[in-house]
């Protein structure tokens, strides 16, 4: 499914400059680990049931209940907070859809614009999400030591949250930095393959998760089709000769299996979700935190770039100062390409085992449910002929 990037890449990791001796932090153990069992709509927001264990021992610590909105205040401290030069930041969850509004307009990307059945809400997918950002933050060696994220688990209270707003003038410094720097030319090769990898993976994966939806929402159609048709088969007529009532007794059998292609289609759709689709979306949304990355590098290298220009122009009065900011501007670049070259082997590591992970599930929910399937209509059928010769 991530079938663009290049055959080289995990070749790059291996060469002398990302060596395990030069790249390899001690290990990491994190202190807690977390589930999100459940969640509960409570007006316009959706409150998550956050279960904190001792990592060590799995004992359970405490039970919590959090907003999307505290999720999000935790994720500004934990970057802001902490040195992110070269790391990649574990992506945020999709904000939860809880509204009226936002359900319908699910059920019809779903269901199809012409159906009028509302998909009733399913958290468990946004439970999914939240317990897997948590988790990856906590075993994540720069967050997982950070005491914001262990105060948001271990204290009953939700942090009090201020509202952060970046005024227009700091969007516009913003956009015009980086379309500055977004195409500036690298001096690292290493690094130039891995944005030229990025950006096709990028688009390879996006597209990918994105069909993978479409064939989901097609499956839950397909079976939302067999379940009206079962309905009408179910339906009759108001005739009771001898001839309608033997018609109507295969037309109820005949529905009953339909019903079952119904159930089928609909497991399905649900298993592939839940499967290879869950993995397509999470690295849907972590490629672009590796986007990130590489673009704060590079905004780094333009930094020292910047100073080595200022120093072969200091004038000597100004010399130490421009030395100074050529040692340190220097200092964090050489320290933000050994995070990022970490970074990357992690990533790429996890992403193989991920996917290894949801096309295995993949295909065995494939082959389960088509067993299922096929018991349930052939029993359907077998009754058929029964009655065929009665």
């Amino acid at each position: 499914m991530s079938g663009r990037a290049s055959p080289d890449d995990d070749v790059d990791l291996s060469s002398p400059e990302s060596s395990p001796q030069k790249l390899a932090p001690v290990q990491f153990h994190p202190k807690f680990s977390v589930t999100v069992p459940d969640a509960t709509k409570n007006g316009d927001v959706l409150q998550f049931t956050i279960k904190v264990y001792k990592h060590d021992n799995a004992s359970l610590v405490t039970e919590i209940n959090r907003e999307y909105g505290d999720v999000l205040w935790l994720h500004h401290n934990l970057i802001t907070q902490n040195n992110i030069d070269g790391i990649i930041v574990p992506p945020l969850p999709v904000r939860p859809e809880v509204d009226a509004k936002a359900a319908e307009s699910k059920s019809k990307k779903q269901l199809g614009k012409d159906c009028h059945v509302v998909v009733p809400d399913e958290f468990n997918k946004d439970c999914r999400q939240m317990q897997k950002y948590l988790s990856m933050m906590l075993s994540h060696d720069s967050f997982g030591k950070d005491v914001n994220l262990h105060k948001f688990l271990t204290e009953k209270e939700a942090p009090t949250r201020t509202k952060v707003v970046q005024g227009f003038l700091s969007k516009m410094s913003s956009a015009v930095e980086s379309a500055r720097k977004e195409h500036h030319r690298d001096i690292d090769d290493y690094f130039t393959k891995k944005r030229d990898w990025c950006t096709n993976y990028s688009k390879a994966i996006k597209e990918t998760s994105a069909n993978f939806s479409k064939m989901t929402n097609a499956q839950q159609r397909l079976g939302t089709s067999y379940g009206s048709l079962a309905t009408e088969l179910q339906l009759g007529t108001t005739e009771r000769d001898e001839a309608t009532l033997t018609i109507q007794k295969s037309f109820n059998k005949l529905s009953e299996a339909t019903d079952n292609s119904k159930r089928g289609w609909e497991v399905l759709a649900k298993n592939d979700e839940t499967t290879l689709g869950y993995q397509l979306e999470l690295y849907s949304r972590y490629i672009d935190s590796v986007k990130d990355m590489l673009f704060k590098r590079t905004c780094i290298l333009v930094d020292y770039e910047d100073a080595n220009k200022a120093l072969d122009k200091a004038k000597p009065a100004k010399r130490q100062a421009a030395e100074d900011a050529k040692l340190a501007a220097e200092t964090r670049y050489e320290m933000c390409c050994d995070n990022a070259r970490r970074e990357f082997k992690t990533f790429l590591q996890t992403r193989m085992l991920a996917y290894q992970e949801g096309m295995t599930a993949f295909a065995d929910s494939q082959i389960k449910t088509a067993r299922d399937t096929y018991t349930l209509l052939a029993k359907t059928m077998t009754v058929l002929k029964q009655l065929n010769n009665s």
